[in-house]
């Protein structure tokens, strides 16, 4: 497949390639209605417009504006035809990469990954810092991946505690791969190269093999979207998200947990319930301890992006810009005393970005934790 730079030096499709991107995302179906456009979160605050990005595609162009995206599938969920738009966005910022038209901090973020295993670009002998005050039981097919920014982010390395530490009242035996742990490049899938993700997703799916990994449980939405799909692809074992495999053992009474009754709203992760469709997992393990659920009136499928995804967490993004602020106030505007969800990146953005809004924010796996026993 090849493409032609024109005199205005917009990339242009050849046949061939149209027709192979064309029935990957079925991109030739869009009549044009609009209803992206209507759907997506930026719409209001940005001039990207997603009907002008796919018209532009049908026609050989690749608008500028892709870096934008967030890709929350907002826009998936809403085509009555059935384009996967977010999968058209990745095809043309891989065609920015050829003509080196990516945004600042991009090609960091790939020699991280490439030379050091994570998105943070720190030492993999770091990988494991996240494991303090929990012991492993270091045997069994399950595996727990833990992901970069569980490893790495002190934050988020408070929520895969609580997942371990959940797993180990329930007397489940797993693994974790600590400092032999790579990325599942979902960040390089997100910005267009799929080839350094397919990389990734090979290498991942043998060193499971190795380990006689039968089954992997993801701390972040964004690692069980990229391994369930690439490990398909590869002939891997199957993904779940930790809510998921957490529901099970709260299921068969192998964890119980009740806190103090507050009220609580519940924030899906786009790659999470957009993505995978995974929407009453959290819900239930949030009422399970006793925590009463109140919904924002943007939920489950129509969840509002949180505003990093797409690899907007490493690119600059204008405050007028960010759709964050304003899930939060949507979720102060509940009258709840906690926002919770279930994703890294949303507590890193929702926290950074709350402003003045008095709503904490945490994570499901923190909450059952803390009153869960055995």
């Amino acid at each position: 497949m090849t493409e032609t730079t024109g005199s205005s030096g917009a990339v242009r499709f050849n046949d061939e390639t149209w027709e192979t991107l064309s029935a990957a995302t079925r991109a030739n179906l869009c009549f044009q209605c609009g209803t992206c456009t209507a759907a997506c979160p930026l719409a209001d605050n940005t001039p990207m417009r997603v009907r002008m990005l796919v018209r532009r595609a049908q026609f050989g162009e690749t608008d500028p504006l892709i870096w934008k995206c967030m890709t929350c599938a907002e826009c998936n969920a809403s085509c009555p035809r059935g384009v996967d738009i977010v999968g058209l966005v990745r095809y043309l910022r891989q065609g920015k990469w050829r003509t080196r038209e990516v945004p600042k901090g991009l090609p960091t973020l790939l020699w991280g990954i490439f030379s050091d295993g994570n998105t943070f670009h720190l030492p993999p002998k770091d990988r494991a810092a996240w494991m303090q005050d929990v012991k492993v039981p270091g045997r069994g097919s399950t595996l727990l991946y833990v992901g970069c920014t569980a490893s790495y982010d002190p934050r988020a390395q408070r929520t895969a505690r609580s997942v371990a530490k959940l797993l180990n009242l329930a007397g489940v035996e797993y693994q974790v791969m600590g400092t032999d742990e790579i990325c599942c490049g979902e960040a390089a899938r997100s910005v267009g190269n799929e080839g350094l993700y397919d990389d990734l997703q090979e290498r991942n799916s043998a060193a499971f093999r190795q380990r006689g990994i039968e089954r992997v449980i993801t701390i972040s939405p964004h690692s069980f979207d990229a391994l369930k799909v690439g490990q398909a692809k590869y002939g891997g074992p199957p993904v779940v998200h930790y809510t998921q495999a957490l529901e099970e053992l709260c299921d068969s009474g192998k964890i119980v947990s009740k806190v103090e009754k507050r009220v609580v709203t519940y924030h899906d992760p786009c790659y999470l319930g957009r993505h995978q469709g995974v929407f009453e997992s959290p819900r239930r393990l949030l009422e399970l301890t006793g925590l009463k659920l109140i919904e924002m009136r943007n939920n489950r499928a129509q969840s509002l992006c949180c505003g990093g995804g797409g690899g907007r967490m490493w690119m600059e993004t204008d405050p007028s810009e960010r759709p964050g602020p304003r899930r939060v106030a949507e979720a102060a505007g509940t009258g709840a005393e906690l926002l919770a969800t279930a994703c890294p990146y949303c507590i890193s953005v929702f926290e950074s970005e709350r402003g003045s809004e008095p709503i904490p924010v945490t994570d499901v796996a923190e909450l059952l934790a803390s009153g869960a026993r055995g």
